[in-house]
């Protein structure tokens, strides 16, 4: 019986996972290993760190368990192994998979997702001092970094204003800067403090935010994060960062209460450590057009035995001979076409070619609002934006979670991270 190996708990890993388990029923064992026991709905961690909820939750486990989804529901009467254990090293030589406490698992077939982490660009103090935002504990420290700003003003502790300072004005950066807005509203009431002594500013490097989309998308979305009160810094490209300050390349220092960074990732630093693993000078693993890792020269007999997807690898679209983005939901097709083509090499039939499709995104920006771009189907602005979204996320919980647990799931969502609205 072959054994098929998945290295990652993200959206493509565990699409895969779930598929592969889905095609070979009793022909193979399918196991996912992820440092973590639950997987992480990335794209709602904005709401985390934003929700408005009651302080008589010191562990912030409700907020937790809204993002953090147990491997043990999605793989409930599913034929995959969960194996909870950080991966310290991969052989490909003798197809091994080493964890920590020192034991080892073997494969035949191996699929590397191990997503990305936090990229500092080297800007000194980044990693030192600024909030990072990637994972559930990264945005519960901002949470309660908001909470506690407010009852520190509350009770006369604080004088300045509360004021975030988050740099990237990408998609996550422009979600949790909106949303930030618009719970601070709430706890402004909540405390008897004067809305206005919270802000927000976003730093963008470049000339406009979001340069990819059209335009008209991009003023609607710059009009509803300065209706917020979100200060938005173009052309402001930072040279340093402190706990309480950002230094520009202009020499303009600004100061704050908080520094948020959500400018940028990279792959997994542990593919760089691989032996005969491929990656660009971005630590990206290099595919080919079937998500097979593209092996050198004299390496080729392995060749079929390795797959690669998600953030961590790099695949340029032909149409524009760029590197597509890294998107949930292409993450999630390419993982339902690493368990077609796995099956397919068992059983020696024809591989299929990636073919990528990234024109639809999302972006909510505070409360009920998000502008919704769907390639061929026009572009929702507002309120039904926001519906739009809303109903993405619950068919993301359908497609990996029981009926009843899905719907649970999303209920409890909806009812918590509505309380901003």
């Amino acid at each position: 019986m072959k054994k098929i190996l998945i290295l990652g708990g993200g959206f493509g890993g565990v699409r895969c996972a779930l598929d592969c388990a889905k095609k070979f029923k009793e022909k193979a064992t399918v196991t996912l290993i992820d440092q973590n026991s639950y997987h992480t709905f990335a794209s709602a961690l904005y709401e985390i760190a934003s929700a408005y909820q009651p302080t008589d939750d010191p562990f912030a486990l409700e907020l937790r368990r809204a993002v953090a989804i147990p491997y043990k529901d999605i793989f409930e009467n599913k034929k995959i192994d969960f194996i909870q254990a950080k991966i310290t090293s991969v052989d490909l030589v003798n197809s091994k998979v080493f964890l920590d406490g020192g034991s080892q698992i073997d494969f035949d077939y191996v699929v590397l997702a191990l997503g990305s982490q936090t990229a500092d660009f080297g800007i000194p103090g980044v990693r030192e001092y600024a909030y990072q935002f990637k994972t559930t504990d990264d945005a519960v420290a901002l949470h309660n970094k908001l909470e506690i700003s407010f009852q520190a003003m509350a009770q006369g502790k604080l004088s300045s204003p509360i004021k975030f300072l988050i740099i990237g004005a990408g998609f996550t950066g422009i979600e949790l800067a909106g949303e930030l807005m618009t719970c601070a509203k709430r706890l402004a009431r909540r405390y008897g403090i004067n809305q206005r002594s919270f802000s927000t500013i976003l730093f963008e490097a470049g000339p406009v935010i979001l340069p990819t989309i059209k335009e008209t998308e991009r003023k609607k979305i710059m009009a509803r994060l300065t209706d917020l009160g979100v200060v938005v810094m173009t052309n402001s490209t930072i040279e340093s960062v402190l706990s309480d300050s950002v230094k520009l390349k202009t020499g303009q220092i600004i100061t704050g209460i908080a520094v948020v960074w959500t400018a940028g990732v990279q792959a997994n630093q542990l593919l760089k450590t691989i032996y005969g693993l491929p990656v660009t000078d971005r630590g990206k693993i290099i595919v080919d057009k079937n998500l097979q890792v593209t092996l050198p020269a004299g390496r080729q007999e392995n060749s079929d035995k390795l797959f690669a997807l998600g953030d961590c690898i790099e695949f340029i679209d032909p149409k524009t001979q760029k590197p597509i983005p890294g998107l949930a939901y292409t993450a999630q097709a390419q993982g339902r076409l690493v368990a077609e083509n796995l099956y397919n090499i068992v059983f020696q039939k024809k591989l299929y070619p990636y073919l990528p499709s990234y024109g639809h995104w999302i972006a909510p920006v505070g409360g009920k609002f998000a502008v919704a771009h769907l390639d061929g189907f026009g572009s929702y602005f507002g309120f039904y934006g926001w519906v739009i979204r809303t109903l993405v996320d619950l068919r993301y919980f359908l497609s990996i979670l029981p009926l009843s647990k899905a719907i649970k799931l999303f209920g409890k969502d909806l009812l918590l991270f509505s309380k901003n609205d």
